[in-house]
């Protein structure tokens, strides 16, 4: 099986997980390779913050379809049950997290980035969009929750999980989807500053900001349906 994702641990305390597999669409085989990765980042005690990015021309463009479409049994539904829990796990990861969308992102892509705590875009390249209303799919109870829980209301909402509107960076950033339009040299600094200005002067439990982000989130989530 081809490499989907590398980890590298920096100096300073922030891990980067980087998706390196084409378009960085999401198997069953994929999923367990970001759970992996995620237990190795929280094995290492150093790590204040995670950066996810992408690769190329794409962040990630989603659930590989044609993989799904061609599963029997009960391979679709542990797929489609791992997804959510992965989201799930990074929607209340215990350190700061930052997706630094580098191109497209779509569907699972956009989801993965929306359970970040920050996301930043490119002003010049990259779409976010949730295609799933333009493609006839549902979104099901966990997503469209999830996007409750961290979509805006009202036009924002509209636009990105209705009308599966593609949203460059200035657009994104102006219905409070992207918290900033940053050149892709400068993403990484960019997304560190936002997540020290966070942590402060003093560096937040782990505990703590896991079962925060779980008062916040999580209670709106049934993860006893997953």
């Amino acid at each position: 099986m081809a490499e989907t994702l590398q980890v590298n641990f920096e100096e300073d305390g922030f891990a980067t997980i980087q998706m390196v597999n084409g378009e960085n669409r999401f198997q069953l085989s994929t999923i367990q390779e970001w759970n992996r990765v995620l237990d190795t980042v929280l094995a290492n005690n150093g790590t204040k913050g995670l950066l996810i990015r992408g690769s190329g021309r794409f962040f990630s463009n989603g659930i590989d379809l044609a993989w799904v479409s061609g599963q029997t049994g009960d391979i679709p539904g542990q797929f489609l049950n791992g997804l959510h829990r992965l989201l799930y796990r990074i929607l209340v990861f215990p350190v700061p997290t930052a997706a630094l969308i580098n191109g497209h992102a779509f569907g699972a892509g956009a989801f993965l980035a929306l359970a970040c705590d920050y996301r930043l875009m490119r002003q010049d390249r990259g779409w976010l969009c949730w295609p799933e209303t333009a493609i006839g799919l549902p979104f099901g109870d966990f997503l469209l929750q999830l996007s409750r829980t961290k979509i805006p209301p009202g036009q924002s909402q509209r636009d990105a999980i209705l009308y599966s509107k593609r949203l460059d960076g200035p657009e994104a950033k102006r219905l409070q989807l992207a918290d900033g339009l940053v050149e892709e040299t400068k993403m990484a600094a960019e997304a560190k500053s936002l997540i020290l200005g966070a942590l402060g002067r003093n560096r937040l439990s782990r505990d703590v900001l896991h079962n925060t982000k779980k008062d916040i989130y999580g209670k709106e989530l049934d993860m006893s349906k997953l």
